[in-house]
Parts: C-alpha cells; structure tokens; sequence
C-alpha cells in the first residue's frame, strides 16, 4: 500500500524530515534530489534520528552515540550500531512523496 506523507519541497536538500507512517517514525532524505526512506529510529539505543543527526552525503550520523547509516540502503557503515535501519520503498509523483508499506 502507497501512502503520500509530504511534498518534495518539504524535504530540503541534505535534510532529514519525520513522517508518520501508519505509526512508525519514519525518516526522509533528500541526496542529490532523490528521497530516500529510512526508519527515524537508531538501531542502538532507539535515539530519534530527526532530533539528533548530521547528514555527510548519503549517510545520516547519530549523534547520541556516533552511529553512520547509509540512508539509500539502510546499512550501518559505523558502530555503535550492529543492525541496518530499516528502509521503505519511495515514490515521487510530481511534488507528492509516497512510501510503500
């Protein structure tokens, strides 16, 4: 199932926004124009990514702890962190975003 949760435009370049998804927290990314779709929850201690990140490109640092993801993938590319964050597939269709859940 398609859900619309934001306008591109809402989603700057290098940026992370939070949506609701059904009830999960889930985080945006736009790189280099394309959105990416990842869980807003750090796999190591459950931080929320959307108040306690920097962005390096395609990767979303957590601050609480130092934990890297790559947001196109979900891969944890630095500890702390063991696991992937979980990612959703994104469509755009003209300035409206959608996740597949």
């Amino acid at each position: 199932m398609k859900i619309k949760v934001a306008k591109v435009s809402e989603v700057p370049e290098g940026e992370l926004k939070k949506v609701d998804v059904n009830g999960e927290p889930v985080a945006l990314f736009n790189v280099d124009g394309k959105i990416y779709a990842t869980s807003n929850i750090c796999t190591h201690e459950q931080c929320e990514l959307d108040e306690n990140h920097l962005m390096h490109g395609e990767v979303v640092e957590c601050t609480c702890h130092g934990s890297q993801f790559n947001v196109k993938t979900g891969a944890n590319v630095l500890p702390p962190a063991a696991e992937p964050l979980k990612t959703f597939e994104v469509s755009v269709e003209g300035d409206e975003v959608f996740v597949e859940v």
